[in-house]
């Protein structure tokens, strides 16, 4: 009874393997023959170009993307439906070069442009006949760097110099109407607040706003502040009189006042009033008005917050 059933069991597994192979060979035969008949398909190529010159850069509103239809058996066909097909064309081989153009002309009937398309069929028709490159002028120019910050140091203390970026300006590279409009180059904002040690550290360039045609080199600056004790300083100033018309007499009221400044007490002795000129200028004088307003227009690099006691002076004309 059981030689029986394993008998029978043994028939069916074996009609089960015959089915399955007769089922894939038929499909597969299937197949061949699906493959084997000519189809008519549209394909979109990729548009890439060779050589373009060092000193121009590519424009994207060149042609990219070309469509053409294709006649073949799906064997041939295959290969531009799982990828799309990419046609070179070669600066160089240009039928017409330009300043800021170039024109390569597209034969369907070229066996030159089936090699490249790697396709042995028809091409019976193409999106159009002349494909244009178009450049720009490739720039590279040294741009200065602009940092966005906002420091606030700890009480009695502050900086000479300030912050100081190296380097304090970038390479940058891309199409020349777009470089000649660039002014500066930001990095990412610095905020520091309670600030009473030496300070460093590493800015990122910000590219955001740039075009993907632009490059920059480095793409990040060092930023640092040496930080210093500062005291509170002042100096009595003498007031420079300008302007005044020929044969007539001022007479200013006081002479000279005081500037008040913080300073870092590694300086604090160097300051000098002759590092000082507070300007008062006859011109800017109203007719009406009895005062003259004092500018600073001189003063050393290394003071800060530095103010005028005295913003007006008074004067008399004397005839």
């Amino acid at each position: 009874m059981s030689a029986r059933k394993n008998n029978k069991f043994s028939l069916k597994r074996s009609s089960v393997k015959t089915f399955l192979f007769f089922l894939i060979f038929t499909s597969l035969l299937w197949l061949f023959i699906q493959f084997s008949k000519n189809y008519t398909q549209e394909v979109e190529v990729v548009i890439q170009y060779t050589n373009i010159p060092k000193d121009k850069i590519f424009n994207d509103r060149s042609d990219q993307k070309l469509r053409m239809i294709l006649n073949g058996n799906g064997f041939r066909l295959m290969n531009h439906n799982w990828s799309k097909p990419t046609l070179e064309f070669d600066v160089k081989k240009a039928i017409v070069q330009e300043e800021d153009q170039y024109l390569f002309y597209v034969d369907k009937e070229s066996s030159l442009l089936k090699r490249k398309l790697d396709f042995k069929g028809r091409i019976l028709s193409v999106q159009k006949d002349t494909l244009r490159l178009k450049v720009d002028h490739n720039l590279t120019k040294k741009i200065p760097v602009k940092v966005d910050r906002d420091i606030e140091y700890a009480v009695g203390y502050g900086s000479g110099k300030g912050l100081e970026v190296a380097p304090d300006s970038v390479q940058i590279n891309g199409p020349s109407q777009i470089i000649d409009t660039i002014r500066y180059i930001p990095t990412e904002d610095l905020k520091l607040e309670g600030l009473n040690v030496d300070y460093s550290s590493e800015l990122k360039v910000s590219l955001e706003e740039l075009p993907k045609t632009i490059t920059v080199v480095p793409s990040q600056v060092k930023a640092s502040i040496l930080v210093s004790k500062f005291t509170e300083g002042s100096q009595k100033i003498p007031i420079t009189l300008n302007n005044v018309p020929e044969g007539v007499e001022i007479k200013i009221f006081p002479k000279e006042i005081s500037v008040v400044y913080r300073v870092g007490l590694d300086k604090y002795n160097e300051v000098s009033p002759r590092d000082f000129m507070i300007v008062a200028d006859y011109a800017k004088a109203s007719e009406e008005s009895l005062y003259l307003t004092l500018e600073l227009i001189n003063k050393p690099a290394y003071i800060h917050d530095e103010r005028l006691q005295v913003k007006q002076i008074q004067f008399v004309v004397l005839k």
